[in-house]
């Protein structure tokens, strides 16, 4: 008799067990991940540029991702500008509307115009994207507004960001209008930004739609 009850003790604690482990398994079955997706527009590294560039990718981006993005949007309307005497067109590539360059050297440093159809993200994962680049934390979106600037232009209004981080500085304008947003970037050594920040802000505020 007691082995007959110790079997069917055996038995029940077997089943308890059985059913811990087929609940525990469609509890994590069930389990929602949610990762958060930056709707940023993805933008190409700059040539030949010691400092991370304006136009770099984050870090965290998979690699080879650049040779998967799209090419310039042909159908961005066309715009006009009045460059500083001492800064160089250069050719653009197929990601950038226009390049150019200023400086020479480790005080050289890379502005460029690129633009996408839509919205082209929100500002505050552009500018965290831009932080990354140069080795800065995230911010809020809440911080991330404090930081932004208006800019008025000839033609247009811009938000302007001044981003310095312990190597390199970003400064960066942006507009949305007729469909597209428009992104004008100049990345290098801080004190060779700084040289060239006038000259930036007379560059965005000359644009014309």
């Amino acid at each position: 008799m007691a082995n007959a009850q110790g079997s069917s003790m055996r038995t029940v604690l077997t089943y308890l067990g059985l059913s811990v482990i087929a609940l525990a398994s469609c509890k994590r079955e069930t389990e929602i991940k949610v990762y958060r997706v930056s709707k940023a527009p993805l933008e190409e590294p700059a040539p030949d540029q010691n400092a991370m560039p304006a136009n770099a990718p984050s870090p965290s981006m998979p690699g080879g991702m650049i040779s998967g993005m799209p090419a310039r949007d042909s159908s961005a309307p066309r715009i006009k500008w009045t460059k500083p005497e001492t800064w160089n067109e250069v050719p653009p590539s197929a990601m950038r509307y226009a390049s150019f360059n200023a400086g020479t050297n480790e005080n050289k440093i890379d502005v460029s115009i690129v633009t996408f159809s839509g919205e082209g993200g929100s500002d505050a994962d552009n500018v965290n994207r831009w932080r990354q680049q140069i080795g800065l934390p995230p911010m809020t979106p809440a911080d991330v507004a404090t930081q932004i600037e208006p800019l008025k232009g000839e033609g247009a209004s811009f938000s302007m960001v001044d981003l310095a981080g312990a190597t390199a500085r970003t400064l960066a304008a942006w507009t949305r209008r007729d469909g597209h947003v428009w992104f004008f970037k100049g990345t290098g050594p801080g004190a060779a930004v700084e040289k060239e920040k006038t000259n930036f802000v007379k560059f965005v505020q000359s644009v014309r739609f």
